[in-house]
């Protein structure tokens, strides 16, 4: 009889694993008939699992005990398919990293304020953690994913300090970006977005507006625009901008600046000439367009497989930095020469 067996204490599924020559996927699948094993080695981990004693505990969050290999990863309903490539890119990413560590992902998908999804997956036992990939300020799902004690990590900044998170300094990469502009001695800087309830939004004007406190330079705020309309709105809102004499437009990320683009182009604005544009965000979408233009520019990717690493690390109960601030790139192209 093992020292385990001796002093009370349960052996766990990795060391079944390690003692049976397999992963501890394979012991989980075997143990909880879910998923895909060979009928003979789902009967010998069975037996050897009865023979130590092992059984799951009770509530499967006990470091050590039972678990899953199955993380989620929760992104919202994506309807515009200028949105998308964000959320693939970091699933992409966690994937990665959830991989090599025989680590399977659920990607769950929410709207509004709904937690039903999380509730059934973490209510069945499914999963050993999510990972939030967009947070919000008032953040039901990572209000909710805490109370539960439920392992999770945002992708994006949340104003809880007990709560892991990894994000770019957006609030900096957009007063970087601003200063840039007005060093170019362009006085009437538009920003056009909204405001929805994200964090990153709040912390991209925030920026915008830290840049002109550190210039010494009052803000037009008639050429602010952060109400949540449709993209006709928007366009409405540059050709207002347009009208007041702004010298630049800055996007609140690429979707706004596609809506700027196609607009400028409609009315027969010229980029750089006539306007110059620049977005806080980039992706491929922006790359479609004549005029190369100016962003700030978040390796996403990264961020999937920081967030996973962290969450990994928080399931197998190691430390964990509450904050993971990630690098940001300016690159200044055609569009505000």
């Amino acid at each position: 009889m093992s020292e385990e067996k001796k002093t009370g204490e349960k052996i766990t599924i990795n060391e079944v694993a390690e003692a049976l020559g397999v992963s501890p996927t394979t012991v989980s699948r075997a143990i909880s008939g879910k998923g895909r094993v060979g009928e003979g080695t789902r009967r010998r981990v069975l037996e050897y699992a009865a023979a130590c004693g092992y059984s799951p505990s009770g509530n499967g969050r006990e470091a050590g005990r039972f678990k899953t290999h199955n993380i989620a990863v929760v992104i919202p309903e994506v309807k515009e398919l200028v949105d998308q490539p964000f959320f693939y890119t970091c699933m992409y990413g966690v994937n990665e990293v959830a991989q090599a560590n025989d680590y399977d992902i659920f990607v769950v998908t929410t709207s509004g304020k709904d937690t039903r999804h999380l509730e059934r997956l973490i209510d069945h036992q499914k999963v050993d953690g999510m990972i939030l990939a967009r947070t919000y300020k008032d953040d039901v799902f990572a209000r909710y994913l805490k109370e539960k004690g439920l392992p999770f990590v945002t992708v994006g900044s949340v104003d809880d300090d007990e709560i892991v998170q990894v994000d770019h300094d957006n609030r900096s990469a957009c007063r970087d970006l601003t200063s840039i502009l007005l060093s170019r001695k362009w006085k009437k800087i538009a920003y056009l977005g909204n405001s929805s309830g994200q964090v990153v939004n709040d912390d991209r004007f925030a920026g915008y507006v830290q840049a002109h406190e550190d210039a010494g330079t009052a803000i037009d705020w008639d050429l602010v625009s952060r109400e949540n309309g449709t993209a006709a709105v928007m366009q409405k809102k540059v050709e207002e901008m347009v009208e007041r004499g702004a010298d630049c437009i800055l996007c609140q990320d690429d979707s706004v600046c596609n809506i700027v683009l196609q607009e400028l182009r409609n009315e027969n604005v010229q980029i750089p000439d006539d306007m110059r544009v620049a977005s806080c965000h980039n992706s491929k979408i922006l790359e479609n367009y004549p005029v190369s233009v100016t962003t700030l520019n978040f390796d996403i990717m990264e961020s999937g497989r920081t967030a996973c690493r962290l969450l990994l690390d928080l399931i197998e109960g190691r430390h964990v930095e509450q904050k993971t601030w990630l690098d940001y790139e300016v690159i200044l192209k055609e569009s505000t020469k």
